[in-house]
């Protein structure tokens, strides 16, 4: 076998050093690069591809280049681990997020950036060097934060806002060291797009994002524009549970433990046919549609003042109601129920309910006004309880306790008025 000469051999151990510290050089300014958290991140994966092509599965279109994730909807196909865990500036990259989420109302979130192995102060120590403006990356005591907001054409440095989301009137571009687990032993250096994201903000910052991922605008859509399928009306022939008012509004009061609380919720109950239109009114800023039957299943639903506007529907209906309100018997019913419009990562919620009738009692002790009987209802929905009183007069259930895994709330009726 013949061997490599001496001066193949002295090249060669050259070489390998002088091509580590070129790649260890690239690695570096593209995550200097990243602390700005703009494109100019994904411009320096471009130019330094080799490098990083090394130890990330990178996709490359033009002027920008980005890791590739399988989907930034869902946990934990939006993350990958980086080869061989590359020491960059001293920080170990153990793999790269990114990810993506609606939040209705409260605004569109994208986060990328990568898992380190270190706590947060280490992290952080290591990472401020980096930063064009070291000092703007403030010690929030769980984390390290830099924010901006965008004004106009500019982003400018703002304190730090933690649990005040910027919803869908203005944007925050956030650079944030936290911890990733419960061991401390790693933490997350992210940056991140809050709020009122648009496809032109994430044309410019996020050139990884295709168009037809850009967030569109929230649907409007009305719960009276969204029809119960009649397969599940069919289900819904029970006379014991038919309506005997036009109008019925109550006031509650909620107590759980010794705390009761502040606000009053107002029910506005409205029927329709068979039916009952109801209105769950928590402020001014909030209030639950819903139109049910009896007030014990629900066919479809939508939150006005959170959440992304969409009508939750029940698509699937499975009911077995008693023949009389005689103790033992029991109405259960079982719910799949999906989000109008669809999209498509949604996946159907399923809901199943069994009440069992219990004793007669006058409905006064519920309050004053009401008349005939009330009916005890024990409901069991799995992870939490409730009990009910059917009011015979009315066709409809009122909840007197809930129950679930960490609290017990107990409402008292304030106020009640029907038009019969």
């Amino acid at each position: 076998m013949k061997l490599p000469s001496p001066a193949l051999l002295l090249v060669s151990t050259l070489l390998l050093p002088t091509t580590a510290q070129a790649s260890d050089a690239a690695l570096t300014e593209t995550l200097k690069a990243f602390t700005r958290c703009d494109a100019g991140f994904f411009a320096s994966l471009n130019g330094h591809r080799d490098a990083w092509s090394a130890v990330a599965p990178l996709k490359q279109e033009k002027d920008a280049a980005w890791i590739t994730v399988k989907n930034r909807g869902s946990s934990p196909e939006n993350s990958v681990p980086l080869r061989g865990a590359p020491v960059v500036a001293g920080l170990k990259l153990l793999s790269y997020v990114d990810e993506s989420s609606d939040l209705g109302q409260m605004g569109h979130y994208y986060y990328w950036g990568f898992i380190v192995e270190g706590g947060i102060d280490e992290v952080a120590k290591r990472l401020a060097p980096l930063m064009e403006q070291p000092g703007q990356l403030q010690n929030l005591g769980s984390s390290y934060v830099r924010s901006e907001l965008k004004v106009r054409d500019q982003w400018r440095v703002i304190p730090p806002q933690p649990g005040s989301p910027p919803g869908n009137k203005r944007v925050e571009r956030v650079l944030i060291v936290e911890a990733e687990g419960k061991q401390g032993t790693q933490s997350r250096v992210n940056c991140s797009l809050q709020g009122a994201v648009d496809g032109a903000m994430l044309g410019q910052l996020r050139p990884d994002i295709a168009p037809t991922d850009y967030p569109q605008p929230p649907p409007d859509t009305s719960i009276a524009g969204v029809a119960v399928p009649d397969d599940v009306l069919k289900r819904l022939d029970s006379p014991l549970l038919t309506p005997k008012f036009k109008t019925l509004t109550y006031t509650y009061a909620t107590r759980t433990g010794n705390a009761i609380k502040d606000r009053p919720v107002t029910v506005e109950y409205t029927a329709d046919g068979g039916l009952l239109k109801k209105n769950e009114i928590y402020s001014e800023a909030f209030h639950v549609e819903r139109l049910t039957q009896a007030g014990l299943i629900q066919l479809k639903s939508k939150m006005n003042g959170v959440g992304d506007g969409r009508v939750l529907l029940t698509r699937e209906l499975e009911v077995k109601a008693p023949t009389s309100w005689s103790p033992g018997q029991t109405l259960s019913a079982r719910l799949v129920m999906e989000e109008v419009p669809a999209r498509p990562t949604d996946k159907p919620m399923k809901l199943s309910t069994t009440c069992t009738v219990g004793q007669r009692f006058p409905a006064r002790q519920i309050f004053a006004s009401l008349t005939g009987d009330a009916i005890a209802l024990e409901c069991d929905q799995g992870t939490s309880k409730n009990s009910s009183a059917f009011i015979e007069d009315l066709g409809v259930a009122l909840t007197l306790e809930s129950t679930s895994e960490k609290s017990k709330s107990v409402y008292t009726f304030t106020a009640v008025n029907v038009v019969r």
